[in-house]
């Protein structure tokens, strides 16, 4: 399976420019092109990053929050803590309807054919002759949809 570095790239600066759009929107501040640009930029470059790792700090939940906080922040820049939460909820809101659009325009669509790919890791126990490595295994299934 080819993976390319640049349509994922794209495709998530384009999606997370849309969401930071609609926050913006929603909230009724206006977005800045340059401010969302930026934001949008290092959420995709996060999603390299992630996608290209086996560390496990980058699946983390706690660096997934920080990364929506620094979006949210650097994309709109509120003074109030109190709108940079409702900003920071909305934001939330917007990707998860999103998300679930996206899913479920992809389970009504089910286009033929589609190869998906189902990637799990498992983390085993520490080698012997070393405690601080672990053995990481990726398995792959392919279902056809």
């Amino acid at each position: 399976m080819t993976i390319y570095l640049d349509i994922i790239f794209l495709e998530n600066l384009f999606m997370n420019y849309i969401i930071l759009f609609a926050t913006g929107i929603i909230v009724r501040v206006p977005p800045k092109i340059i401010r969302t640009f930026i934001s949008s930029a290092i959420g995709s470059i996060y999603a390299i990053i992630s996608y290209m790792s086996i560390l496990e700090i980058y699946s983390s939940l706690f660096l997934k929050i920080i990364l929506s906080l620094t979006m949210v922040y650097i994309a709109f820049g509120s003074k109030s803590p109190k709108m940079f939460f409702k900003q920071l909820i909305i934001f939330y809101l917007t990707s998860f309807t999103f998300g679930g659009v996206a899913f479920a325009f992809l389970y009504f669509i089910s286009p033929e054919n589609i190869l998906m790919e189902d990637r799990s890791t498992n983390r085993d126990i520490p080698n012997k002759s070393n405690s601080n490595s672990w053995n990481y295994r990726i398995y792959y299934n392919y279902n056809i949809i």
